[in-house]
């Protein structure tokens, strides 16, 4: 592609240098990804700037380099630079010109909120697949589509890695996909030039505040998605949030798109009813249809109303969605069942902020165990106010709470559990500090008895725990099994 064609895709060019007839191979933000004839976009990050790496890009066989405007250093010469207001705006409108419009030549379903979009990409995925189609998905476990899966590093990637990706279904005849969409993605730009045929908002709760400074930002970040819904395409909106009442006011503004509402506790388009919770799963009535589920939890009601929601809204019917909802079995790190027939019940989840904690506590509440045993802890260098929060909730609706630590990062273990246990009532002695991840979880299953349920919280399905100087191998599901045959807890031989 003429790097000409790709300049006339981009809005705030504010000066071009050099030869615009050149062909491009190929496009990178990463310097180290570049090959001959590519084109380098250089973002500014939280830690590293991409313009201290032109240089090595040129190197490396790069022809023309975006950057934005700001960055005035002196580069080696014989390249074309591109002087942008905003180079992360360029890389997504580069994407676009170089893979083409792909929001125009499928369909896509964006979900954004503080939680539960996750769930809702694998039970709107379910119900494609019980419909006989394709679907690819984007999103915080991974990537996937037709035999692929890859990794996820984002819960919303790059917008050049969102257009190979969607390249990539494209070329498959995968022609929907659904995708997480953080607040983080919107902010930055990565998904400005897609259009989405159904957008869904789930909730808005504390979170990212190390990002976004306070929660009016966070919904602002939120609500640049619905402005980017294809003409006769839904928004799917939680109204029993109170956050529902803006984003309505909002898409109601454009003009542009319908509204179908999701309730349990008000009047909606689309509510449960007949509410029936268990250890084996919830069951509600939906349009006066029945639903069944083996997901636990009242949350987990919102995340299935969405999902119809956002079916319905793509003309899928009632009976489709009852196949595909009741077809998921359960997802990864998600109220995830983990054991070998021991005499209680052992839950890893990836609830990481006090609302995600409260439901997840108080799904496991209704399930009316002995006692309710809880490890967790908070991650380092994200978001503090949440984390005495946190603690307090976590004494409240436990009967025993181990604080250890989640994703340290840079920070000292000690010091966030110093945070973790300022919000907790000092009547409560209810809880015991076991910085060590692996030995507060040991801990916590050797304490379960007979009818007790015990709740692994924050990790949910990583494989990893990162400290200051390195990131060790870890996932919380396959320490519980350990933990449980070294123990001789096992009634059953083969470890679930």
């Amino acid at each position: 592609m003429k790097l000409k064609k790709i300049i006339d895709n981009l809005d705030g060019v504010v000066k071009v240098e050099g030869k615009t007839n050149l062909e491009i191979t190929g496009i990178a933000c990463d310097s180290k990804a570049v090959k001959p004839g590519y084109l380098f976009v250089a973002l500014k990050g939280s830690r590293v700037n991409g313009a201290d790496f032109i240089d090595d890009a040129i190197g490396r066989g790069a022809c023309a380099i975006i950057l934005d405007s700001r960055d005035k250093g002196i580069f080696k010469r014989g390249d074309t630079f591109i002087y942008a207001k905003d180079a992360r705006l360029g890389l997504s409108q580069t994407s676009q010109a170089f893979f083409g419009d792909l929001s125009a030549k499928m369909r896509l379903i964006g979900i954004t909120g503080t939680n539960g979009k996750t769930t809702i990409t694998y039970l709107m995925e379910s119900i494609f697949q019980s419909k006989g189609e394709l679907a690819g998905v984007i999103g915080t476990v991974n990537y996937r589509f037709g035999r692929r899966l890859i990794p996820a590093v984002n819960t919303t990637p790059s917008s050049l890695e969102l257009y190979s990706l969607l390249s990539g279904m494209h070329k498959e005849k995968i022609k929907n996909c659904i995708m997480e969409i953080s607040s983080h993605s919107l902010e930055q730009a990565r998904v400005e030039t897609l259009q989405f045929d159904a957008a869904v908002f789930t909730n808005l709760t504390r979170e990212h505040l190390d990002f976004h400074k306070n929660m009016d930002e966070y919904l602002n970040a939120k609500l640049k998605l619905f402005s980017k819904i294809k003409k006769g395409g839904a928004v799917v909106i939680n109204i029993d949030d109170p956050a529902s009442e803006k984003i309505i006011q909002e898409v109601k503004a454009r003009g542009k798109a319908k509204i179908i509402t999701y309730a349990i506790d008000r009047e909606a388009d689309i509510r449960a009813e007949d509410i029936k919770l268990s250890c084996n799963g919830l069951k509600f009535k939906l349009c006066k249809i029945d639903i069944e589920s083996s997901l636990i939890g009242r949350h987990n009601i919102y995340n299935i109303l969405a999902a119809a929601g956002a079916g319905l809204s793509l003309g899928m019917s009632l009976a489709d969605i009852k196949k595909g909802v009741e077809a998921l079995k359960g997802l990864p790190g998600r109220l995830e069942s983990v054991g070998c027939g021991q005499r209680f019940s052992i839950y890893v989840d990836y609830a990481h902020t006090e609302d995600g904690l409260m439901n997840v506590l108080k799904s496991l509440r209704e399930l009316k165990p002995a006692r309710l045993i809880t490890v967790f802890g908070c991650g380092g260098n994200r978001d503090r106010s949440k984390r005495p929060a946190m603690g307090k909730i976590s004494t409240e609706l436990s009967d025993i709470v181990f604080i250890t630590s989640d994703n340290p990062r840079t920070e000292e273990p000690k010091d966030i559990i110093n945070e973790i246990t300022k919000g907790i009532n000092p009547a409560k002695n209810n809880y015991i500090i076991e910085p060590d991840r692996f030995h507060a979880i040991k801990k916590a299953v050797l304490e379960a008895g007979s009818g007790d349920i015990v709740l692994v919280a924050g990790k949910g399905h990583e494989t990893y725990q990162i400290f200051k100087d390195t990131t060790i191998p870890f996932d919380d599901r396959e320490v519980v099994k350990r933990i449980l045959k070294e123990a001789g807890l096992c009634l059953q031989s083969k470890i679930s």
